[in-house]
């Protein structure tokens, strides 16, 4: 199913929700690079509408796909525990102190950003 283009005055409104940052990482990206991510995804029911959508840099819109944020929080949540069961060299790079381990429960930008209104 081919997806309608999302018009410049709502991938606008879109952008400046967060004045410019993605709504999960909380990273700075320019107009031109805004990824428009379904908060709750199309493929799970969600809204085609500027309140279900987000503004994402392309790294964690690649990486959330169609997952619903949970999940997605999930599996964020796991990156250290998978990358120490699959990657030697990960496992090496905390072995030798390279990498420092700091689990924690992943807070997105736009949970914080609600938090301090």
């Amino acid at each position: 199913m081919q997806r309608k283009a999302i018009p410049k005055q709502i991938r606008q409104r879109v952008y400046e929700k967060y004045r410019g940052r993605c709504a999960y990482c909380g990273s700075a990206i320019e107009y031109k690079d805004m990824q428009v991510d379904h908060l709750v995804p199309l493929y799970n029911g969600g809204a085609d509408d500027v309140e279900n959508m987000m503004p994402a840099c392309r790294s964690c819109n690649h990486y959330k796909r169609a997952s619903s944020l949970g999940e997605w929080r999930k599996q964020l949540e796991a990156t250290t525990k998978t990358l120490a069961r699959d990657c030697y060299t990960y496992r090496n790079a905390v072995r030798f102190g390279q990498v420092t381990e700091t689990p924690h429960k992943v807070v997105f930008y736009f949970e914080q950003e609600a938090a301090n209104v």
